[in-house]
């Protein structure tokens, strides 16, 4: 069988297969996270986090399992003048999830486990993270064009977030937690040129 046959029956499976496990589409221009972690590596307290992560890609299925994709995340500690910061930016960043409020349209409780590779500083360089991730959603905030994306262009963009959970960092185990607002959010908040949510009456 020729290569191209190959192909062409590889892409006919994969159409079946979202079909039939009613898949659906959804992207987000991203979220950052402000928080914390406590490691095992022998540091003392907990330490001050970032945790920005640019387009968000994901497949949604009716049972509430859900696959994504990130083209770029920033992991970093943000340490004081004696200490030097400590960063990771990955290109290959992979989420695996289960929405437990599948049923709502307002909210989102994700057990999940991300790997976070493909990293500028070596690709010898990753880590995995395993918690749990919430989403709050709200029309009220955005404007009409974001509101229009949301429609009819598989736009879902979160409000806030929380997330929380264990991690293994660069071999070493870390429990983190974070609060987090969508990219946009947060520019409606530092750029007042931005247009303004549309009152609905």
């Amino acid at each position: 069988m020729s290569s191209k046959k190959v192909f062409l029956i590889s892409i006919l499976i994969s159409l079946i297969s979202i079909k039939a496990f009613s898949l659906d589409f959804f992207w987000d221009f991203g979220t950052v996270f402000a928080g914390g972690n406590i490691g095992y590596d022998g540091s003392i307290g907990p330490e001050f986090e970032l945790d920005a992560q640019v387009g968000d890609f994901r497949l949604e299925s009716a049972t509430g399992f859900l696959l994504a994709y990130s083209p770029f995340n920033f992991w970093g500690v943000l340490n004081g003048r004696d200490d030097p910061d400590i960063t990771l930016t990955t290109f290959g960043n992979f989420t695996l999830g289960y929405d437990i409020f599948r049923f709502r349209k307002d909210a989102e409780l994700i057990p999940y486990i991300a790997c976070y590779a493909g990293a500028l500083e070596g690709l010898d360089k990753f880590r995995v993270d395993c918690g749990l991730l919430f989403n709050l959603y709200s029309d009220l905030i955005w404007p009409g064009e974001i509101q229009t994306a949301q429609e009819n262009y598989h736009l879902r963009g979160e409000i806030l977030a929380a997330k929380a959970g264990i991690r293994l960092n660069q071999g070493q185990p870390q429990i983190y937690a974070g609060f987090g607002l969508n990219l946009i959010a947060l520019g409606m908040v530092f750029c007042n040129d931005l247009p303004q949510p549309k009152p609905s009456y």
